[in-house]
């Protein structure tokens, strides 16, 4: 179920004015301007991912990976995850801590509990901000609670295996940009089919088709 261009080009857009929002929210908490854009918005079935295209190679990435999750339900259904490579989850934490970001690498990368505190932040307000501006879009009642993080350890004998149970995802490409340094991440939002006809109509609409 692929998005056409138009559809891709409307979804991009509504997206981008959420994290717009979430954006500035972020940069009176942390007292920085954060810059969050999404410069992408993919539709997509899990069986069609590449694990050779390097959009999506966090989803099969190994190593030390920052994950955040935000179960929503009710008549808008899914779960949403932010996740980050170890050491940009740490840079981004530092950004925001006000601290230097020197000769970091996945090795050396430590997520301390004043980062982890910062990134549950992080998550909190962008997660929650784009789930509740889907729900507002599509005029839904939503349920959710406050995301979980964790930091998990992915091998090449135990590949990415949290997408295992999702059929179809809504994928965006993050970039954060805060004091010249230009933090990536993913956020992916796994949909009820019953969501995604919601959300693909309600597009349709607007696009007067």
């Amino acid at each position: 179920m692929m998005l056409n261009e138009l559809q891709k080009d409307l979804l991009t857009e509504l997206v981008n004015v959420y994290v717009g929002q979430a954006a500035n929210m972020l940069s009176e908490i942390v007292d920085k301007h954060i810059v969050l854009s999404i410069p992408e918005v993919d539709l997509i079935s899990i069986a069609e991912v590449d694990p050779e295209d390097r959009r999506y190679n966090i989803l099969f990435a190994e190593g030390h990976l920052f994950r955040s999750s935000l179960q929503f339900g009710h008549q808008f259904q899914g779960k949403a995850f932010l996740m980050f490579p170890a050491e940009q989850a740490k840079v981004l934490a530092n950004m925001c801590l006000g601290e230097l970001t020197e000769n970091l690498n996945a090795n050396n990368c430590h997520l301390m509990d004043t980062d982890l505190d910062v990134l549950q932040e992080v998550s909190n307000v962008l997660l929650n901000a784009i789930i509740g501006e889907f729900g507002n879009f599509l005029e839904m009642k939503l349920e959710y609670v406050l995301p979980d993080i964790e930091l998990i350890h992915v091998t090449r004998s135990d590949p990415q295996i949290l997408l295992q149970n999702e059929v179809y995802i809504l994928v965006l490409h993050t970039s954060f940009l805060l004091a010249d340094t230009d933090v990536k991440g993913i956020i992916v939002i796994a949909l009820s089919m019953d969501s995604i006809s919601s959300l693909l109509n309600k597009i349709d609409a607007l696009l007067g088709g």
